[in-house]
């Protein structure tokens, strides 16, 4: 029989993923549930990445990004959501809170980043 259980916030599982973009743990793949969540804070940019193994969803809870996927720019708000497919190249940038599921979990071996920056034109 499968039980409820309830996720906390934790600051000792709070990282600096890099500068302007943290990141709160909340489940993660040792926990075995087949995907992670994670709640991401963001006031600036991420280059672009993919996920060779996880589909990625991103709902911002706050604020307001863009992401940028291949040819496409896509602008969300607070209250919207975007999925990426895994092998899809990405970036975003913004000053939002979201709520970020990968699924499978997420492993980091499966993330490259690019040294690509967003350029706008």
């Amino acid at each position: 029989m499968s039980k409820a259980f309830k996720i906390c916030y934790n600051p000792s599982k709070s990282i600096e993923v890099e500068k302007n973009y943290i990141v709160d743990n909340y489940l993660s793949k040792e926990d075995n549930m087949g995907y992670s969540i994670v709640r991401t804070h963001l006031n600036g940019s991420h280059p672009f990445m993919k996920n060779t193994c996880s589909n990625r969803t991103y709902y911002l809870i706050c604020g307001n990004a863009t992401f940028y996927l291949e040819d496409e720019k896509i602008n969300l708000s607070e209250g919207e959501m975007i999925v990426i497919p895994k092998d899809t190249k990405y970036a975003f940038q913004g000053k939002f809170d979201a709520i970020l599921v990968d699924g499978p979990a997420f492993e980091a071996e499966n993330d490259i980043i690019y040294d690509e920056k967003i350029v706008e034109e």
